[in-house]
């Protein structure tokens, strides 16, 4: 393998680890608004009986805001992200590269000039201290995990097993039935008496 397949195998890494810190912070993001968002759209369905109005407009709001999430939180950061970018990030993180790294990134791979090859060797040299882990780290990646996870559990909760109005509306907004059959979780109920004044 070449110097400059190497340095290219090196940027290739920089650009996944980059990849997947921007997938898990993504994941992060669209599991918390979507529970956010469920319990927000919960109280204000409960404010309003849970009427059919009511939970049809939640639903579509709920969608809009999970496609907001995922195009904010997801697409638009792993479609920004290019192998110049991860140049970049890297060259932020470690400045002993002092703009070389950028500098082969930019350049055409498949056009031969000598100039690349000098360069790359000495680039690579700063590459095998600067590792593609430090850029994005374990702890950040488990941390966006550990927040994802929590949370997915926090809202399947919600939707099956839920305490009150919360569970009832979560059920209602995600599965569509309610889980006690199809009884209504507000009812008025009227006992004709013998109540004079």
């Amino acid at each position: 393998m070449s110097i400059r397949d190497q340095l290219n195998s090196y940027i290739k890494l920089l650009e996944k680890r980059l990849r997947l810190g921007a997938l898990f912070r993504g994941a992060a993001i669209l599991t918390s608004v979507a529970l956010v968002a469920t319990v927000l759209l919960v109280l204000i369905t409960n404010a309003l009986a849970f009427s059919r109005w009511s939970i049809t407009s939640a639903r579509v709001i709920l969608l809009f805001v999970l496609a907001l999430a995922v195009s904010f939180g997801i697409a638009i950061p792993l479609r920004a992200l290019s192998r110049r970018r991860a140049a970049r990030k890297a060259e932020a993180m470690f400045p002993e590269f002092q703009q070389r790294l950028v500098t082969f990134a930019e350049r055409d791979t498949q056009v031969r000039e000598p100039f690349l090859e000098l360069l790359a060797a000495d680039t690579l040299n700063v590459a095998r201290a600067a590792e593609p882990a430090r850029l994005v780290p374990d702890r950040t990646l488990a941390t966006f995990l550990g927040v994802g996870a929590a949370s997915l559990c926090v809202l399947v909760w919600m939707i099956l097993a839920g305490p009150g109005y919360l569970g009832h509306g979560a059920a209602l907004l995600w599965a569509a039935t309610p889980r006690n059959g199809s009884a209504p979780f507000y009812d008025i109920q009227v006992t004709p008496g013998d109540v004079s004044r």
